[in-house]
């Protein structure tokens, strides 16, 4: 089972699912700098969290980077926007692939790569749509992101 959920980080230090905030007339203080988390647990394995928070509409993106040269290279990663973290796609035997979040620890799991990559695909989808209504000046951005998913 794999769980993904995207967060807002509200100035208190507590987080908001996207899902929650994602409301017509609502906004974010500062569209440059979209502070959140990706929450990704995948077979009970928390493989990043509330505690790897960053700015999370650019980490989407570099996801939908990743996601993208997946479809063509065996091992993607990239590091997280403002934070000491990198995360890993690694494809193993036929079918299976390997998901890695290296930060203070290294938290991995192995797992089906067909239902990984589609999980993947639509927690981007629905989170830069979100967060495009919380700041449509970067709406062009998250498309231009989105259109490197897999349809």
């Amino acid at each position: 089972m794999i769980e993904v959920r995207t967060l807002l980080r509200e100035s208190d230090g507590t987080f908001t699912l996207l899902s929650d905030a994602s409301v017509p007339g609502a906004s974010v203080p500062d569209s440059d700098y979209i502070e959140g988390a990706i929450e990704l647990v995948i077979n009970g394995v928390e493989i990043c969290g509330q505690a790897q928070w960053d700015l999370v509409d650019q980490l989407w993106v570099y996801i939908c980077t990743m996601l993208g040269d997946f479809r063509i290279r065996n091992r993607v990663s990239t590091r997280f926007p403002d934070m000491p973290v990198e995360l890993i796609f690694e494809r193993q035997k036929v079918g299976r692939m390997l998901v890695t979040c290296v930060g203070k620890v290294a938290r991995r799991t192995s797992v089906a790569e067909d239902e990984f990559l589609r999980a993947m695909a639509k927690a981007a989808r629905s989170a830069l749509t979100g967060l495009a209504v919380l700041a449509p000046v970067n709406a062009m951005s998250y498309e231009e992101a989105l259109s490197l998913l897999a349809s």
